[in-house]
């Protein structure tokens, strides 16, 4: 999966439309957080959230690479359909990139038990 300019979200409203809206899966580093859009075959809507806790934008950056490589590499059943939020939480900066990657993996799992085939489960 490509992430591209175009299917990134950067609007607050966006961000909290997802929030509120969609449902969430909480991970011991990640959550992610996944809000159907109006058109089931449109392409999803991806935002990071790395907040200034995690600590410094150095950190801060090598998080967000992180995430964004787990998404071209798993993230193929997010890509139609979804607005996508992931948060990323304190601790993962402590971890390594395959911690990240096995809790996204956790995290997408239990997402495609509770939603239906265009949102969330393509596989």
């Amino acid at each position: 999966m490509q992430l591209k300019r175009s299917n990134t979200m950067k609007r607050a409203s966006e961000f909290a439309m997802v929030r509120n809206a969609g449902r969430s899966e909480a991970g011991r580093f990640l959550i992610l957080s996944t809000a159907p859009m109006a058109q089931a075959t449109a392409t999803s809507r991806f935002g990071i959230i790395t907040t200034k806790r995690i600590g410094h934008a150095v950190v801060r950056n090598l998080l967000r690479r992180r995430v964004r490589e787990i998404l071209r590499a798993h993230g193929a059943p997010l890509a139609l359909g979804l607005h996508v939020v992931i948060v990323v939480r304190n601790r993962a900066a402590l971890v390594s990139y395959t911690d990240l990657e096995k809790d996204f993996l956790k995290l997408l799992d239990r997402c495609r038990k509770y939603t239906s085939p265009p949102p969330c489960s393509n596989a």
